[in-house]
């Protein structure tokens, strides 16, 4: 038996990123005057607070109770939006304890939002004291190393689900992202860990360029056209790395930035 499908369909509607939810106190409800009254076990979204979904206790699986509710409302949602791992709340674990809301789509890519902290929001800062305090856990050493981060402030809506995530450019591409404030939108920040994040653009880049029209190629290869004297074929762009000079605009392939985001390439 699993949870009813008119209560994921409420979790799935609700936008606050994260999707992650935790415990509230169970409640009697009497929903018919003759009878005694029944349990209703219930979670709260662990981002927002204020929103509650409940189910009686005899719609959910035996043995289920609120904390169990609570689990499994949190991995549909890290399923649906396509997290590896999301936390929302006040944590306190070595430190003095700090709010955090964050979620990890992997490859170095996270949403995060520390805005409830009265020091500011630092979500770089707040991330990492998440590692150092073992609240979630980094992938690489590096991760304790905030020069190894980006941060981009975005305001979006999770529902629907913004598809298929692998770099920031998905996110800001999607149209429930702006990097303006809008009504309906929330704001978080799109936080990237370098050594990994630049890794998925770079294999992006390189599949995209990669997969040129191969009547192009066939159309290059039956040329009778001899090739000038001493002179070499230009490097496709696909196999070019970082640091290399693109021999057709004689540039760097190196991250660039854009008015909001990067990406990594040259000039062509």
């Amino acid at each position: 038996m699993t949870l009813p499908a008119s209560l994921l369909v409420a979790a799935e509607a609700h936008g606050c990123f994260t999707g992650a939810y935790a415990h509230a106190s169970p409640v009697s409800v009497a929903i018919d005057p003759a009878q005694p009254p029944v349990t209703l076990y219930q979670a709260k979204c662990d981002d927002c607070l204020l929103f509650h979904l409940g189910a009686l206790a005899s719609l959910l699986p035996v043995g289920m109770a609120q904390y169990g509710l609570a689990q499994e409302l949190s991995a549909h949602m890290r399923t649906v939006r396509g997290y590896r791992w999301a936390m929302s709340g006040w944590h306190q674990q070595n430190s003095n304890g700090f709010w955090l809301n964050a979620a990890y789509y992997g490859d170095g890519l996270f949403l995060v939002d520390g805005a409830r902290n009265n020091g500011g929001t630092q979500e770089v800062a707040l991330l990492i004291q998440a590692f150092r305090d073992r609240v979630a856990h980094p992938e690489e050493p590096g991760m304790l190393d905030p020069a190894n981060y980006t941060c981009d402030v975005a305001h979006l809506s999770c529902s629907p689900p913004l598809g298929p995530v692998r770099t920031k450019q998905d996110i800001l591409r999607s149209p429930q992202c702006s990097v303006a404030s809008r009504q309906g939108l929330r704001r978080v920040c799109i936080v990237e860990y370098l050594p990994l994040a630049s890794k998925i653009s770079l294999t992006s880049v390189t599949s995209v360029a990669s997969a040129a029209p191969s009547q192009t190629q066939s159309s290059s290869a039956n040329s009778s056209t001899p090739s000038p004297a001493g002179s070499s074929a230009a490097a496709p762009v696909g196999t070019l790395r970082i640091g290399d000079t693109c021999p057709k605009c004689k540039q760097e392939f190196r991250e660039r930035p854009l008015f909001s985001g990067s990406f990594i390439g040259c000039l062509c």
